[in-house]
């Protein structure tokens, strides 16, 4: 007679044994958190609000073996950090990458984050690249300025035609 082999906990990054694997479906108010142990068995499956300190107190009893992954989504910066302190091998997933694994033709909250947990059991998460915090800084004041730019070319523009409209023409080739 058989006897079915057990699986051994994947090695976290640092070498200690993972109990557990978490997966996070984030959207803007809310997430769906499905936890999963070693072997694969749902644990626990929850709806987390944001505004309302849920999730932050959910992570808080997270213990540091369990392994994380969220999907990089456009909010997912304040989640990622948040988690990585406690937890610093949290996987942000390639959201393109991860639809094409795991495809469904029923997606819900619990599905996905379902799916997200098993993958990351599996190690089949493919992440996505996060540049270093003073990178992203950085990068978000870059957003801000071209996009200050852009408001300013638009405002100069609208007072142009403005002027164009009511017969104004001013003496050097533009108004600014």
């Amino acid at each position: 007679m058989l006897t079915p082999r057990r699986r051994r906990a994947q090695p976290q990054p640092g070498g200690a044994a993972v109990s557990e694997y978490i997966g996070i479906d984030l959207h803007k108010a809310k997430s769906f958190v499905t936890r999963v142990d070693q072997r694969g068995r749902v644990l626990e499956q929850v709806e987390l609000r944001h505004a309302t300190g849920e999730m932050q107190r959910y992570l808080e009893k997270v213990p540091g073996d369990t392994r994380i992954v969220v999907e990089a989504t456009g909010n997912w910066m304040w989640l990622y950090e948040l988690i990585e302190a406690r937890h610093p091998d949290l996987i942000l997933a390639h959201p393109l990458k991860t639809k094409a694994i795991a495809s469904a033709r029923i997606k819900t909250d619990k599905i996905d984050a379902t799916t997200l947990a098993h993958l990351l059991r599996a190690d089949l998460v493919p992440a996505a690249y996060l540049p270093p915090r003073a990178v992203r800084d950085t990068r978000e004041i870059l957003r801000f300025r071209a996009s200050l730019v852009r408001l300013r070319t638009q405002v100069k523009n609208k007072i142009a035609a403005i002027l164009s409209k009511n017969g104004i023409v001013t003496p050097t080739k533009t108004a600014f």
